[in-house]
C-alpha cells in the first residue's frame, strides 16, 4: 500500500506525449500498454486510505490519463491535439477552410447533385428515381469511406515525420490539411448516411 503523500502529481501542462513518454507516432498497442501501466499506478482505489491531498492527486491524474488516452488513441483527435498544442490551430479554424480533396472534387459535385435529387424524390415518394440513385450514392459512400481511411494512414506517416524532426512546420501544415480534409469527408459521409438510412 502506498503511503500518504508518496504520490507524485502529473503535470497538467505536460503534453500528452510527455505524459505517456511516447512519440507522436506511437503505435496503439504501446499507447494502450503505457495507459494501463500509469492507470494502475494512479488508480484512486490504491489511495482510498490516503490523505485528502493524495486522493485528489490520484483522481486528477486518472482524469488526465483518461483524457490523454482518448485523445491520442484516435489518429484524427491526436492530430487535432498536436495542431492546437504546437500551432494554436483549432478544429473550427480547420473546418472553415476545409476544401474537398482535389482528386474527389468532381465526384463531390456529382454526389451532391444526386443527394439533392434523391432527397427531393423521397419527399415526393418517387421510388423509381430513388432506386436509380441509391446504387450511385452507396458507391460514392464506399469511395469516400476509403478516402477517409487513407487519411488515417497518411497521418501516421506525418506523425513519424514530426518525430524525426524533419521540417516540422511543413509536417504540421500536412497534418492540418489532412484534418481539414477529414472534416470535409466526414460531412459528406454524414449526409450520405443520413440520406441512405
Amino acid at each position: 500500500m502506498t503511503t500518504p503523500g508518496s504520490l507524485t502529481p502529473l503535470s497538467p501542462s505536460a503534453s500528452y506525449f510527455e505524459l505517456f513518454q511516447v512519440p507522436v507516432a506511437v503505435e496503439e498497442s504501446t499507447l494502450t500498454r503505457r495507459f494501463r501501466e500509469m492507470s494502475r499506478q494512479y488508480h484512486p482505489d490504491r489511495f482510498a486510505n490516503a490523505d485528502d491531498e493524495t486522493q485528489t492527486t490520484a483522481l486528477d491524474a486518472t482524469a488526465l490519463l483518461n483524457d490523454a488516452y482518448r485523445t491520442l488513441r484516435d489518429p484524427f483527435s491526436r492530430a487535432e491535439y498536436l495542431l492546437r498544442r504546437e500551432s494554436g490551430v483549432s478544429l473550427n479554424d480547420l473546418q472553415k477552410t476545409a476544401k474537398p480533396p482535389q482528386e474527389l472534387f468532381a465526384q463531390v459535385l456529382e454526389l451532391q447533385e444526386a443527394l439533392m435529387e434523391y432527397q427531393e424524390a423521397r419527399l415526393d415518394d418517387e421510388t423509381e428515381t430513388m432506386d436509380r440513385l441509391r446504387p450511385m450514392l452507396r458507391e460514392g459512400r464506399t469511395e469516400f469511406a476509403g478516402a477517409y481511411d487513407e487519411l488515417a494512414e497518411r497521418l501516421q506517416s506525418l506523425f513519424a515525420g514530426y518525430d524525426a524532426e524533419a521540417d516540422r512546420a511543413g509536417v504540421l501544415r500536412g497534418i492540418a490539411e489532412v484534418v481539414g480534409t477529414r472534416g470535409y469527408l466526414r460531412r459528406v459521409l454524414t449526409n450520405l448516411d443520413g440520406t441512405l438510412a
